[in-house]
């Protein structure tokens, strides 16, 4: 993000908790819709991004704990850099943020999207100035598969669920970044992996040779997980928080 658009100097408009469905009726926001950079209006009702298409000038936006499904294309909101979206109900973002070149921190937590699908990390590299992503509590997610997809796909970025993830490059002459990642089995040894089929083929390992261990793990912490939903729901954080010290 620029100095100019310091995340404290932008334009501001924010309106929390107050079961907003839409935009329409709010006479201050829209009567500024050209000056408008930043909109914070998480925890409401509403389901429709293309609202805001409104606002050619919005730099940062979030829209954390709404009632979203779909992005579609956001190609009128070509100068975001920060989009935040997690708490939503959103199930896939293929080709959706093309436009977004300027995008440096977009955060999908806690959505309905199926990582296992190998276009999610590779449509972001469309986004060639991300360096923060979030992406937890999604369908299927793995971060260490994640990390490493992201090592291998996306250039600049430097945070995976506000964890620093760097890659160790083995000949910055070659086109194709060479790349590894740590991972951990259920006893925590760590291993070095260079390849997604490598790392595949580790975790089955690793399961097979200690099954009654992970299906006791499963059994204890179960209870536990199931109880701390909620909780852990409710107490998440946004995250314009660790964009202010990522920023700072």
């Amino acid at each position: 993000m620029s100095e100019n658009n310091g995340i404290n100097l932008l334009v501001p408009y924010e309106k929390t908790n107050s079961e907003l469905k839409t935009i329409k009726d709010i006479d201050e926001l829209n009567n500024d819709k050209e000056k408008i950079q930043k909109i914070n209006l998480s925890h409401n009702l509403l389901s429709e991004i293309k609202e805001f298409f409104i606002f050619p000038k919005l730099v940062y936006l979030d829209l954390s704990f709404n009632r979203i499904y779909s992005l579609d294309s956001l190609s009128p909101l070509s100068n975001l850099e920060i989009l935040i979206l997690s708490n939503n109900y959103i199930n896939d973002i293929y080709k959706s943020l093309y436009y977004l070149k300027k995008l440096q921190h977009l955060d999908l937590s806690k959505n309905r999207i199926d990582m296992n699908n190998s276009l999610i990390i590779s449509s972001l590299k469309e986004n060639p100035e991300l360096i923060s992503l979030l992406l937890k509590d999604n369908i299927n997610y793995d971060f260490d598969k994640t990390k490493f997809l992201c090592l291998e796909k996306l250039s600049k970025l430097t945070f995976l669920d506000a964890v620093k993830i760097s890659a160790t490059t083995l000949d910055l002459n070659k086109p194709i970044k060479k790349c590894f990642v740590y991972a951990k089995d259920i006893k925590g040894n760590l291993k070095k992996i260079r390849t997604l089929k490598e790392y595949i083929k580790f975790k089955k390992n690793d399961f097979n040779n200690n099954e009654e261990e992970y299906d006791n793990n499963f059994k204890n912490n179960k209870e536990k997980i199931e109880n701390n939903i909620q909780k852990l729901h409710n107490g998440y954080k946004s995250s314009y928080y660790f964009l202010k010290y990522l920023y700072s």
